[in-house]
């Protein structure tokens, strides 16, 4: 196989680079207020099941907006 083959075939199956995004720390923090929640007042549960489906929402949006932009 020549060289030109290999990388015409490496450059068609190259993935989409993703954009630093704040999601997973919003996840993370949606986490903790949740379980802080627990222990002190259920509005902070409210509060971070509501971090949680938003930081969700927000990291499976950037993820399917990032791979629709792909030929």
């Amino acid at each position: 196989m020549n060289e030109t083959t290999t990388a015409e075939t490496e450059t068609e199956t190259e993935e989409p680079e993703l954009r630093p995004t704040y999601a997973p720390a919003a996840l993370s923090m949606g986490i903790m207020f949740a379980f802080w929640g627990i222990l002190t007042h259920w509005s902070m549960s409210l509060i971070g099941g509501l971090m949680m489906f938003g930081a969700i929402w927000a990291w499976m949006h950037e993820i399917r907006t990032t791979w629709s932009k792909t030929p």
